[in-house]
């Protein structure tokens, strides 16, 4: 037999051959940096600081909207999102969740608010805005690893029509989820707590909070809104 006919049968042997090594060897590769990433990302928990202190709601003032009287509520929670990963990673968002009368969940979005303080003898000790430049905080979302930040968040739920429409209320108290989402789309959460507080005493934590307004609120017209926390 002649060396090329041999040849040619080598070859048939080895493409397969070749070809399954070089598949086995992408696979082995995909795995690898699966394994370094999984164990490289960030790692985030979310909780309430001092859970029985510094978690609040309150009425505000009723406002209106195309002449229909609305209910105004404040909620205001002190969050920390701590970094058990090893790799640092930027918050991308926070979010509250309120459930009302009629059992149906309720996005609410943070809102710029004055840096919150209280009296300590002659001084004043300032709280942080959580994603928030202010006058003594650089308001920073970046959790580094092993690294924690914290802050105030404060939401506005509004809404009008019957008072089904109004936050579910349980002995003077709301429960909420904070749920924050990183760059990279990963989600947490967690379960808050808010004790009813008056607008005078908030105003007071937080002068100004009563005149803070955003343009979207909760109306009937969401009652088909799917649940988000599904």
């Amino acid at each position: 037999m002649s060396a090329f006919p041999v040849l040619q049968l080598a070859r048939g042997f080895l493409r397969p051959v070749l070809e399954l090594s070089a598949l086995i060897l992408g696979i082995v590769n995909g795995l690898m940096l699966l394994k370094f990433y999984l164990r490289d990302r960030a790692k985030l928990n979310v909780e309430p600081v001092h859970p029985e202190i510094y978690q609040w709601w309150f009425r505000r003032r009723d406002g209106d909207f195309r002449g229909n009287p609305t209910r105004r509520y404040g909620f205001i929670a002190y969050i920390a999102v701590t970094n058990s990963g090893l790799r640092r990673v930027q918050l991308n968002s926070w979010r509250l969740f309120i459930k009302s009368h009629l059992r149906k969940w309720v996005e609410l979005k943070p809102i710029n608010m004055p840096e919150p303080s209280i009296a300590i003898g002659e001084h004043r000790k300032f709280y942080p805005v959580l994603g928030q430049r202010g006058l003594n905080f650089e308001g920073d979302t970046t959790v580094e690893s092993g690294g924690s930040t914290s802050g105030m968040v404060y939401y506005l739920y509004e809404c009008y029509g019957g008072e089904g429409w109004s936050p579910e209320v349980s002995g003077g108290t709301i429960y909420g989820e904070f749920r924050i989402r990183d760059a990279f789309k990963k989600k947490t959460k967690c379960r808050v707590s808010f004790k009813e507080k008056s607008l005078d005493e908030m105003s007071q934590f937080a002068p100004g909070i009563d005149n803070i307004d955003q343009g979207d609120f909760f109306t009937p017209a969401d009652k088909n809104k799917s649940d988000p926390l599904k």
